[in-house]
This record gives C-alpha cells, structure tokens and sequence, in this order.
C-alpha cells in the first residue's frame, strides 16, 4: 500500500511537466519544486535558467509563467507579477494553459493580464471568400486567413495587411493593433478594368477579319494571283 502511494504522489508532481512537454533539468525542476510548495527555491532556480541557460521558446515561456506563479504565492505586488506574465506572453501568444493543470486562482491571474495585453482584428471584404494576409511587423510572421477573418492574440504592434480575390484589385495597408482592444476592417475590393487590348480585341478581331474578306474578294483569283484583264474583242469587217 505504501509503495502504491509513493507512486501516486510521484505521478501528481510530474503531471504538470508531462503535460508541458519540459525536457531542460533547471526548467523541470524549478516546476516541480512549485508544485511542491518551494517557492523560493523553485524561483531561484527558474530565473537563473532564464539568466544562464540556453532556453527554447517554450522552456522560456514556462520559466517566466511559474515565476509568477512564485511571486504570487509569496505575496508580491503585482506589477512584478503582470511584468513576468508579460514576458511569457511576449514568447508565445498562442499558447493556452491547460485549466486542468494549473490551479484556478493562477489560471485566472494569467488569463487577465493576457486578455489586457493581446489584441485582435476582425477583417471583413467585399466580396466575401477573399485572402487576408497580416504579416508581423517585428517578426514578419505571416498568418493566412479567408474572409470573414478573426486574428487573436496579437502583441501591440503594427502589421500589414493585404486582402486579395481572383478578378480584383488587391488591397493592401498598415493597421495599429491595440492590447486589450478587438479593431475591425471593412475592405470593399474593386473589380480589375480589363486592359485596351482585351477589352477591345473582340471588336478589332472582327474588323481584320471582314477586311480580309473583301481585301480577298476585290483581289484575288482563283489561283492565288492577282485577275487578268478581259482579252481585247475583235475588230468587225467593213460593210461592201
């Protein structure tokens, strides 16, 4: 029984790190010293990670994450608390915490200080269907999607747009995302004036054409040559 319960506890310690994919020793550590409630030395041991070791983005992100987890189980205020929230979401602001995972009050903390520093854009065209690209300015980040576009999860910046559909003309611009602020895009694309010779080729087609008829009916022969002139009749006799 007791070796039974040895087990459990292992698997409740660890079940936050498999969850989240941490390999790195310091990262994996400091993690599971906050689940079990040494808060000082797991942070110690996370920022010194943040500070000296050679970090992945997720690794990073999880580092700064359970600072702040720290820092609110030991009372800090909480702009030192947003600061590291802050930075973890700077690293990836597509990440979503698992709310089996982490504890309500934490899940909650994080979420807050992630809606008030994202933004988001909702991009509507006429016609509908059309492409949208926003390509990051800072990280030049391209996300492709088709109209009616929801962007999340935007960092505070500014990024380019373009909007393009077969048949008409491309929309292009700068829009200024704004954290904590959902901005939408109306774009009306125009239709693609056809050039001189496609819009007037049908005609002049037809015009070459009815010349070439009577050019070869006024000129040629049956054999391909210019015609022959009448032969001259004869002279009649004169009268007795």
């Amino acid at each position: 029984m007791m070796i039974r319960r040895t087990i459990l506890a292992i698997c409740l310690a660890f079940a936050p790190l498999w969850s989240q994919n941490i390999s790195h020793t310091f990262v994996a550590r400091g993690i599971e010293l906050f689940y079990a409630a040494d808060f000082e030395e797991s942070m110690r041991i996370l920022q010194n990670a943040i500070i000296n070791e050679p970090l992945g983005d997720e690794e990073l992100y999880y580092s700064h994450l359970y600072v702040g987890f720290c820092h609110i189980r030991l009372g800090s205020d909480s702009n030192t608390i947003r600061l590291y929230f802050q930075r973890a979401i700077a690293i990836l602001p597509d990440m979503e915490l698992d709310p089996m995972r982490i504890p309500p009050d934490l899940y909650d903390a994080f979420n807050a200080v992630k809606k008030s520093s994202l933004g988001s854009i909702i991009v509507h065209s006429d016609p509908l269907d059309a492409t949208v690209l926003l390509i990051g300015a800072k990280t030049s980040k391209v996300d492709r999607k088709s109209t009616p576009a929801i962007f999340r999860n935007l960092l505070e910046n500014s990024y380019q747009v373009a909007v393009s559909k077969k048949g008409y003309e491309t929309f292009s611009g700068d829009v200024n995302v704004r954290a904590g602020v959902s901005d939408t895009l109306n774009v009306i694309l125009l239709k693609k004036e056809k050039s001189f010779l496609a819009k007037y080729w049908p005609y002049g087609a037809g015009a070459i054409a009815a010349s070439a008829a009577i050019l070869a009916i006024t000129t040629g022969g049956g054999n391909g040559g210019p015609s022959e002139p009448p032969p001259t009749l004869p002279t009649p006799p004169a009268r007795p």
